[in-house]
């Protein structure tokens, strides 16, 4: 009799059942386009470049550090800790060194921050941040090469671009799969030139040949459907973007190609001209009026009527869906106006808000995502309890920060070296007084030292001050023996 459970049993001993859920339900599996990422790669332009170009730029200026979390709860107190400089109190971390322990970041002579200061040797960190940044954004799907040495330790890395990347199935030779890279993208090799990843000779080593999946790192965004492709921001707004194309495609075409001399004057009844002599009329129209050059000229002929011979921009509307298209298109990536450069902020506060907004929604979540894959694929290799975190600039409105400075010392809750920490100011120690809590009193008061000093010696006047008034006790005892006589 047939037994399910036993043949469930079987198959899951020989590995192969679990070797296809895991193909099936892993994210970072290969597998066939959900959508055509060359298309959206090509759409890098107008309100996308825009938008996705804004994004980037946050990532290439944000801070790479790693930390060692061996001891147990320095993650979860260095996380607080962000908590509360997100909170608008930026305070260096070096002033917390005794509470976080082994929190402090690694040097940057370790070999994981100089992989991920210079993952390869024709770029920088920033520029390897902008292209995964690129990929994710357009594409749904980040493709990091991670060359291994021959230990299987990465010593370079390369952002592959999505669109040069075909996946390949599992065979015996590669039993998780892998992604052939297409010789078409190989434009011009040079060994003596090679300047960027498609003139490397790493690259061209692997032109046409299959990379294992094994050496590739992806990050993507959740496909609602497909666990082996992402969903990239373009394509899930893809109306919104072919809309905002055909509207530009349109308003250029009107101006360079559409005949506009304002007004138009008709022939009268009388007249009757043939076919030959209409289409002779129309190449020397629009031989003499096409064009932008010739925008709003008028034409001055005999006739009987005169009328508007095109639409205005505000009949059909293009200032006006020009302007929607822009935000929604702007929204579909989550970057305000201010953050794109088109609009300001109205007022001081607005401005630091928006950008804050930005930061805080669009730009750290992206830059969490990409750290913590570096942290599961890319950190092991180096050591034990290793985090990547990547953080973008900090945006504080300093309004906002000296009013809550202010609020602080009233309530006297903020210490005088976690003050100076805000400041920028390097900490005095307890034995200066930096434990100490800061209130408004100390404003007024002199420092410890200086007050010690006064107290342990007597008050002493200056040498000319002790001339002068020497003389005048003199002159007003002479006065007084004067007067009892």
């Amino acid at each position: 009799m047939w037994n399910p459970f036993k043949q469930f049993a079987a198959r899951f001993k020989t590995h192969r059942f679990a070797v296809a859920l895991r193909t099936a339900l892993g994210s970072g599996q290969p597998g066939s386009w959900s959508s055509d990422h060359r298309q959206e790669s090509e759409q890098f332009t107008g309100w996308t470049f825009v938008a996705v170009r804004a994004i980037c730029l946050q990532a290439m200026q944000a801070s790479v550090i790693v930390y060692d979390d061996s001891v147990n709860g320095s993650k979860q107190k260095r996380m607080n800790h962000k908590l509360q400089v997100d909170s608008g109190y930026s305070q260096t971390k070096s002033l917390y060194a005794e509470e976080y322990g082994s929190s402090i970041p690694l040097s940057n002579d370790h070999s994981l921050c100089r992989i991920l200061k210079h993952p390869n040797p024709t770029q920088s960190g920033a520029s390897f941040r902008y292209e995964r940044v690129l990929q994710l954004q357009l594409t749904g799907t980040s493709i990091v090469w991670n060359v291994p040495n021959k230990f299987g330790k990465t010593v370079q890395r390369y952002v592959i671009p999505t669109t040069i990347a075909t996946p390949v199935a599992p065979t015996d030779d590669l039993p998780e799969g892998g992604y052939k890279i297409q010789l078409s993208s190989l434009r011009y090799y040079h060994e003596s030139y090679g300047g960027t990843f498609t003139e490397t000779g790493a690259f061209h080593q692997v032109a046409g040949k299959i990379i294992p999946l094994a050496q590739l790192q992806i990050t993507r965004w959740p496909h609602p459907v497909y666990k082996d492709d992402g969903q990239s921001p373009v394509s899930a707004g893809a109306k919104w973007i072919d809309s905002a194309n055909q509207i530009d495609a349109a308003r250029w075409a009107q101006m360079n190609n559409g005949a506009d001399p304002s007004i138009v004057v008709t022939c009268g009844k009388g007249m009757n001209p043939t076919r030959e002599e209409l289409e002779a009329a129309a190449a020397m129209f629009e031989q003499k009026y096409g064009g932008t050059e010739n925008t709003g000229k008028a034409i001055f002929t005999t006739g009987e009527q005169v009328v508007a011979l095109t639409a205005t921009p505000r009949e059909m509307a293009y200032n006006e869906s020009f302007i929607q298209l822009r935000d929604a298109i702007l929204a579909l990536h989550g970057v305000p106006g201010i953050a794109a450069g088109i609009s300001d902020g109205g007022s001081y506060a607005a401005f630091y808000a928006s950008l804050k907004q930005f930061i805080s929604l669009t730009v750290q979540p992206i830059l969490d995502l990409l750290a913590e894959d570096d942290t599961e694929h890319l950190a092991p290799q180096f050591g034990k309890n290793l985090t990547i975190e990547i953080e973008a600039t900090h945006i504080d409105d300093p309004d906002i920060l000296e009013k809550r400075l202010a609020t602080d010392i009233r309530a006297q809750i903020i210490k005088v070296d976690e003050l100076r920490a805000i400041r920028g100011l390097p900490p005095l120690g307890a034995e200066q007084g930096g434990d100490q809590l800061v209130s408004q009193e100390m404003k007024h008061q002199p420092p410890a030292q200086e007050l010690k000093r006064k107290d342990s010696s007597p008050p002493v006047l200056p040498a000319d001050k002790a001339v002068l008034n020497t003389t005048k006790l003199q002159m007003q005892n002479r006065l007084a023996r004067h007067s009892t006589r």
